[in-house]
């Protein structure tokens, strides 16, 4: 096999979900003459990551501070930007939590001086809200909790879509391939990667954004190098979508009601209707 030849000013992006798709817009708006390929196993938008979805939660409402941080300024550009605006939907958000997340949301948005319209609620005032169309639920145990009317949800796809041909419209390169391995030169700098039908793609910069895949893409790759490994840094997860199908009435009730997060009391991980 030839040696790959590397380009100066040329990156190779692999994975097409949103950090992918994400980075390999920012770069060819900042860089406009550079050679950005973004690579995905499909093609977009790829059904097969994270961010293929009908719809995804928008928010800030984290306990880590940095993590709420960048979020407020990514809500900025989902409420103003052309490109992201028509597809987010600021319903609201309902966080339901007996271990005190809410309050702990909350603290971090007055750190951040934050002009989002946030407050501790009781269950009986959030049963009011939204032309009470959680009435009926029932809140044990639960004594406050987090309503934000300043989060929403986007139509996750077709936003995802929209970047892409964006990107692709200003000089990306859409490529797809199923990447079999990073390649590294002797120093043991990332020269460029390997697809599953022996195709070399090569650049100054490779760029990683394959979520739940990466550990097992660089253990194939360069499995003599534990310090590129993964090993506890990141821990693939999974999420369990189950849908009902509503009647044209009970679809039109529901329609205008907020994100709901319920933080399960026996699970590591959360319910969002």
């Amino acid at each position: 096999m030839a040696k790959p030849v590397v380009r100066d000013g040329s990156y190779v992006i692999v994975g097409a979900g949103v950090f992918g798709t994400s980075v390999a817009l920012h770069l060819i708006q900042k860089y406009p003459s550079a050679n950005v390929i973004l690579i995905d196993r499909t093609p977009f938008p790829s059904q097969v990551g994270a961010s293929w979805d009908w719809n995804k939660v928008i928010r800030a409402d984290y306990t880590n501070l940095l993590y709420m941080e960048l979020a407020l300024e990514a809500m900025t550009w989902w409420r103003s930007d052309p490109l992201y605006k028509p597809f987010y939907h600021e319903s609201g958000l309902v966080w339901v939590d007996n271990k005190g997340l809410p309050q702990t949301i909350i603290d971090n948005y007055k750190k951040l001086n934050s002009t989002d319209k946030f407050r501790l609620a009781k269950p009986q005032e959030t049963k009011r809200l939204w032309n009470g169309i959680h009435a009926d639920a029932s809140y044990d145990g639960v004594t406050d909790m987090l309503v934000n009317e300043s989060s929403g949800w986007a139509e996750a796809s077709t936003a995802l879509e929209k970047v892409i041909e964006r990107a692709v419209t200003l000089g990306v390169k859409y490529i797809v391939a199923d990447v079999k391995a990073v390649i590294f030169d002797d120093q043991g700098s990332s020269t460029g990667v390997q697809t599953k039908n022996g195709d070399v793609l090569s650049a100054s910069h490779i760029i990683l954004a394959t979520g739940a895949t990466t550990a097992a893409l660089l253990a194939d790759s360069a499995p003599q190098r534990d310090e590129i490994q993964v090993g506890n840094r990141v821990v693939a997860a999974a999420i369990c979508t189950g849908m009902v199908i509503l009647s044209d009435e009970d679809a039109k009730y529901f329609r205008n009601g907020p994100v709901f997060i319920h933080e399960g009391e026996d699970t590591l991980g959360q319910y969002s209707p």
